[in-house]
């Protein structure tokens, strides 16, 4: 049996649009893909792929979905924005499925307020666990799910390694979009919660990227990560990022003996 090979895609805005840059190269040189486990915009593009998107679908998505499919603003309280847009835009786009409905397995990973404590989804609706995953602090309302408040999966496991790895994946891909931060212009208050919670994020990766066997860091500390206008750019980086680890990866999967040769 040959060893099954996980994917851990990490939080980082619309940064996280370098994600489906990586899935589009590992599709084109047949690296099959047997876990994923993603945190905030990972779990979202985690569940969009497993839903049945493929990667050029899931671009042109992004591309064409404007801010008011995702953002519906209210008198902040808890949060800037309500969120029932982005659970109701995710809820079409993985076409209403169930954990168990997905065609590869696929864990998503929140904070529960309350507690502290991380939650892993990895059964039930899709949607919810997503729109859990994606509450960055500050910006969405935090999601409630049997009576309990979640919030975005970074604060405690922005690139969820150990996550797959518990899956039962013996190889883990893991796509780091916090290890460069953001040096462009602050100009709004999404950039400033976003950015103060990737300076957070880079000390926790710090503990948990030796876990990895391969480890992709697309070069997206240049855009702003509530950006709608620069998806063009952080897909193109995470493309050339994972180009440059393919024959990293071929050389790992090779020299595991059970694993069959993989098309050139």
């Amino acid at each position: 049996m040959p060893p099954k090979i996980g994917l851990a895609l990490g939080s980082g805005g619309l940064r996280g649009i370098a994600h489906i840059g990586v899935l589009k190269v590992l599709e084109k040189h047949n690296i099959p893909v047997d876990y994923i486990a993603g945190c905030s915009i990972g779990s979202l593009i985690g569940a969009l792929y497993t839903a049945g998107l493929d990667p050029e679908t899931m671009f042109k998505l992004a591309k064409n979905l404007k801010k008011r499919h995702w953002l519906d603003f209210v008198i902040p309280q808890m949060g800037m924005v309500s969120g029932e847009r982005a659970l109701a835009t995710i809820r079409l786009l993985t076409k209403q499925k169930t954990f168990a409905e997905l065609k590869t397995p696929l864990a998503v990973v929140a904070t529960e307020l309350n507690s502290g404590r991380e939650v892993v989804f990895t059964e039930g609706d899709v949607a919810q666990a997503v729109r859990a995953s994606i509450s960055v602090p500050g910006v969405f309302i935090p999601f409630t799910i049997d009576g309990k408040l979640f919030v975005d999966g970074a604060v405690i496991n922005p690139t969820p390694i150990d996550t797959v790895r518990n899956m039962g994946a013996d190889v883990v891909i893991a796509v780091d979009l916090a290890h460069a931060g953001t040096i462009t212009n602050i100009s709004n208050m999404f950039d400033v919660i976003i950015q103060s919670i990737d300076i957070m994020e880079r000390e926790l990766c710090k503990h948990r990227q030796h876990h990895c066997d391969v480890l992709i860091q697309p070069d997206v500390g240049s855009f702003s990560p509530s950006s709608f206008e620069t998806m063009d750019e952080c897909a193109l980086a995470g493309e050339v990022a994972a180009e440059s680890v393919i024959p990293e990866i071929k050389k790992i999967l090779a020299s595991l003996p059970s694993l069959k040769p993989l098309d050139e």
